[in-house]
């Protein structure tokens, strides 16, 4: 680890809400320390088969599950304010579900490489939570896989032959051994010292935690709110919701949106409905430039 880099670990799991829910907050975090901060993520494994699941504290178990997961994420969407679509629920409640092919699927997109895992994770994300798709079947999976242009050959050979679910297994060890039962948790470590921050987290406590590990070293970078911020925004992440445009910008919720709705009206962005909320991306006609070569093309 470099001297001025501090990193971030995120014990999560693909259909997480709570997971979901705190995509503005790291999307804040890297959009501020830059650099300075990286967030690696460790799967956590949240079931593993649902007909031995039981979460009392969320009133999830038995064979009511579906209903209840959608009750759990249609409060927690109320609070953390991310989009979601819980009618995916009713559509899978008569599978045998489990979170584990999904995180095994982002063991193999990272595989490939670790920025290809992060892009992989939040594209599962993206489906599960907002756009009614059952990222436990394969053939979302590789359909996700080709979106976001992994070599669809070598995700699957990295499924079938086991190599990635050696690397979730792996996954699973580094939660037991942390004591991490939870998600997301969050592990903080730099300079040598470390902390784990357990469940959602919002970001002025990391903000504390990050200028405490550094002894106040690290440099914050100042955040402008203007439609040209929102477009460059938009740009480099490919898919945003409304709250993270707030969480990044420190907007109200009611302001993100209606800035987004004015930049949709004037074409700068384009609008997706999902769920109970929406996405916005880039136009599909706008000019994409490779900013190694400098060239641009539609």
């Amino acid at each position: 680890m470099e001297r001025n880099v501090l990193e971030i670990v995120s014990f999560t799991d693909p259909y997480c809400t709570w997971c979901w829910g705190s995509e503005p907050i790291l999307r804040k975090i890297q959009e501020v320390y830059g650099k300075q901060v990286s967030i690696s993520f460790v799967m956590g494994g949240l079931v593993e088969d649902i007909r031995n699941f039981s979460d009392p504290g969320a009133g999830i178990g038995g064979e009511q599950w579906y209903r209840q997961v959608a009750e759990h994420w249609t409060d927690a969407s109320h609070h953390h304010k991310m989009p979601v679509d819980v009618e995916v629920y009713f559509d899978i409640k008569d599978d045998i579900f489990s979170t584990y092919p999904a995180s095994i699927a982002f063991e193999a997109a990272k595989l490939q490489s670790e920025d290809m895992g992060k892009l992989y994770l939040r594209r599962l994300r993206e489906a599960a939570a907002a756009e009614r798709l059952a990222i436990q079947h394969s053939d979302v999976q590789v359909g996700l896989a080709d979106e976001i242009g992994l070599d669809r050959d070598i995700f699957l050979e990295s499924i079938q032959n086991g190599k990635a679910e050696n690397a979730f297994r792996k996954d699973l060890a580094e939660c037991l051994q942390r004591g991490v039962r939870g998600f997301p948790s969050f592990l903080l470590r730099g300079f040598g010292e470390e902390i784990l921050l357990r469940g959602y987290t919002p970001y002025h406590i990391f903000d504390r935690w990050l200028q405490e590990l550094s002894k106040n070293q690290l440099k914050q970078k100042e955040l402008r709110s203007g439609s040209p911020q929102i477009f460059d925004f938009i740009s480099r992440y490919g898919t945003v919701a409304p709250m993270e445009v707030a969480g990044v910008y420190d907007m109200a919720f009611e302001d993100a949106q209606k800035l987004l709705k004015q930049m949709t009206k004037k074409d700068l962005i384009s609008e997706k409905k999902v769920g109970n909320g929406a996405f916005y991306s880039l136009p599909q006609d706008t000019i994409q430039c490779d900013s190694a070569t400098g060239n641009c093309s539609f």
